[in-house]
């Protein structure tokens, strides 16, 4: 039996990668969405900074009825447009060049039944309007992958009552692919009971993936989920 359905050190999306990058992508796809493909399967799923498209290809082969990414930087879409050329799944996806928040904000409610947020959520300072955008659009599912800041990482936990809701700033390089968009380069690291906090008052239901229970036989390129430094929710609408 195989471990991974879908095995990135045989895609192109993997292509020049360690193997590090493909146990990491091989572990995130089959969390996030092989085996919740349920939620994939005949829905029109919008894919939020989309890349090459790495994330969406999964949801083609489980059945997607669509896939719409979207992505600002053009030459990743072109590299996304020349992996799909040969496929049967090239007129199932569709990728726009848009800002992310332009697109949701023209978008209509209930025009998407999943929205994918994977690598993104951390690379913004707009956190509360993504939550807002969710819930005026009101898809069945929003699963978000993202980096988190740690409370205790910068103010210690006795200072606190519990774990309030925070949105940590740091600073990236807008000329990296890796990085914020926006020219001043400063983005938010929101901590899990902001992510949580934001849930419930969109009113969706959610749970966090415990990466530690999936049975991870090698933790390389996945230390940050195992410390829970990065995490994964999964949210229905209510």
């Amino acid at each position: 039996m195989k471990e991974f359905m879908f095995d990135y050190s045989k895609l192109p999306y993997g292509e020049g990668g360690r193997y590090s990058d493909h146990n990491r992508f091989n572990w995130r796809c089959e969390n996030l969405l092989t085996r919740h493909q349920e939620i994939i399967k005949d829905k029109v799923v919008l894919d939020l900074a989309c890349n090459t498209g790495r994330l969406s290809y999964p949801c083609l082969v489980l059945g997607a009825k669509k896939v719409i990414g979207i992505e600002a930087r053009q030459e990743l879409i072109e590299r996304g447009k020349q992996n799909l050329q040969n496929t049967e799944y090239k007129s199932k996806m569709e990728f726009i060049k848009a800002d992310i928040f332009d697109y949701l904000s023209s978008a209509s409610p209930q025009q998407f039944d999943v929205i994918l947020c994977f690598g993104f959520l951390y690379h913004t300072v707009r956190q509360v309007d993504f939550f807002r955008e969710v819930k005026r659009l009101s898809p069945q599912t929003t699963i978000i992958d993202t980096n988190v800041a740690k409370n205790y990482l910068w103010y210690g936990l006795k200072n606190f009552l519990g774990k309030p809701p925070i949105l940590q700033m740091i600073v990236e390089n807008p000329n990296k692919t890796s990085d914020t968009t926006d020219d001043d380069g400063i983005a938010f690291w929101p901590t899990c009971s902001f992510l949580e906090s934001m849930f419930d008052r969109i009113n969706y239901d959610y749970h966090q993936i415990d990466y530690r229970s999936k049975e991870i036989k090698n933790w390389s390129g996945m230390e940050d989920y195992k410390k829970g430094l990065r995490v994964s929710y999964i949210g229905h609408r209510k």
